[in-house]
Parts: C-alpha cells; structure tokens; sequence
C-alpha cells in the first residue's frame, strides 16, 4: 500500500476485521449477519455480470443519463474550515454519465478538482441494475435502497456513521475501511456540525472556493482520521477501538447500522 493510501500509525497498527466468504453466510441463514459486527466477505460478486463493466460498458449503458457529481480541490471530504468551525463538503453540479468518465479516466487530461458520483439510485438506471445480484445474504425487508458509487484513484471519505446496515459490493478498484464500533462516539470527536458546501464553476476552472451553509449534521466526527498528527491534535481516539478492512475487488462488506467508518479509495472504481 502505497504512503497517500495508508492511515497514520495509530490505525495502521489496528486489527484487520473479520473474514468469511458469502457462502458461509449463506448457509448461515439470513439472519446472521444482523447478529454480529462488521464482517468481510470474499468472492461475494461470483457470477455477476457487473464485473464486466468497464467504462466503455457503463457509457453505453446509461451515458446519456443525467446525474450529480460530487466536486471538490482535494482527494479527501469533508475538510475542516476552522475558522468557521464547519466542515466542508464537495460542490454539487448535473453531470452526463459519459462525459463524467471522460473526465475521470485514466486517459483523460488533468482537471483542477476531484470528482466522484455518488448514491445512484440503481433501481432508475435498469441496466445497470440488470447486472448485479441483490443479495439474499440479508432479510428481504432490511433491503431499502441499491446506490452505486463511481469515484478516481484516490478518495478519502471522512468518519461518519450511518443510520442504517450497508452492505457495500467492491466492484473494481480497493478500499481500506477503518472501523469503529458505536460505543467509540465519545472518543471521536462528534458533535453538532455545521456543513458548508463548496461552489462549482467551470467557467472558472471548477471548484470555487466561496462556500455556503448547507445544514447541520450529528453524525460525521469533527475530526481528520487521514492526518497524520491525529494522535497528538485529538488524543482521546487513542482510547478508541479501531479495525482495519481492505476490500478488494469482488469483496463485500457487511457494515451494521452505527459503525463508524473513514474510507480511503486505494484504485480507480
């Protein structure tokens, strides 16, 4: 792992999470994974057509479907604006499909900004959803929503929690997840921010640096888990219990409702 995707020592020393495969899971039953913690699954994408995909694949697909893009000056989001005690997160803007590959491909010429897609809803883009597999590894009624997330090499998703069990499917490119149960609130530094939401011109060249307020959000830590002075500039994550997961391609994650979670994308996917 390279030194941009690693986390700092204090993480890097954490325990990997739990490994299974989703045959194992399967034959558990459906209720197993709602009984446990965060587990990993190998090889959980056997089968699907999805791993085909390429952007080649998707272009054809659903290019001409008009969806948002997350844009921000850095790989990492949220970033912390001290001066207003906020948090700030990507710019927002209508993207093609296929021209938001165009400008993250790997042959594509560099831009002054990052970007990503995020939570496309699978069930408005058919076929796409036509090439993955619902997973019966979890009860019929716990499956609410099937997002896809489409971001570069290197992205740094900043620690949050969520209000609901994800089971997230690796289909190209890896990640690192560093894991924390919900009893670690108190060492994470969470509290009531302010978020304010970057601007996007790309007239002027993308991202602009004006921010404006957005809302207020409880459950992302008001913390930077990628720095590397963590430990010294918020020392109670000292007495927090990390785990460590790195989801390759084909893997799934299963992440139960109040994990929280930081996620550094380590490859293109």
């Amino acid at each position: 792992v390279g030194a941009e995707a690693r986390y700092p020592p204090i993480f890097e020393e954490a325990p990997r999470c739990s490994e299974s495969t989703l045959e194992a899971v399967l034959a558990a039953g459906p209720e197993a994974l709602l009984t446990g913690g965060p587990l990993l699954l190998r090889n959980a994408t056997a089968g699907w057509a999805a791993n085909a995909w390429d952007d080649a694949a998707i272009a054809a697909a659903v290019g001409e479907t008009l969806v948002e893009m997350m844009a921000m000056p850095t790989t990492t989001h949220p970033t912390l604006d001290a001066a207003a005690d906020a948090l700030v997160e990507p710019a927002r803007c209508s993207v093609y499909v296929a021209d938001f590959l165009k400008l993250t491909g790997e042959a594509a010429e560099a831009v002054p900004f990052e970007a990503y897609l995020a939570q496309l809803n699978l069930l408005r883009l058919p076929p796409l959803l036509r090439g993955v597999c619902l997973s019966t590894a979890l009860p019929p009624s716990s499956l609410s929503i099937a997002n896809l997330w489409v971001g570069g090499a290197l992205m740094k998703n900043g620690l949050h929690f969520d209000l609901y069990d994800n089971l997230l499917y690796q289909l190209r490119g890896t990640k690192r997840a560093l894991l924390f149960p919900p009893a670690d609130a108190k060492h994470l530094y969470y509290g009531a921010a302010t978020i304010r939401r970057h601007g996007f011109d790309l007239a002027a060249g993308g991202v602009t640096n004006e921010t404006t307020f957005d809302k207020v959000r409880h459950n992302v830590a008001k913390l930077n888990v990628f720095a590397d002075d963590v430990a010294s500039t918020h020392p109670a994550v000292a007495r927090a219990s990390p785990s460590l997961c790195e989801v390759r391609r084909g893997d799934a994650l299963f992440l139960p409702r109040g994990w929280h979670h930081a996620v550094i994308s380590t490859s293109r996917g």
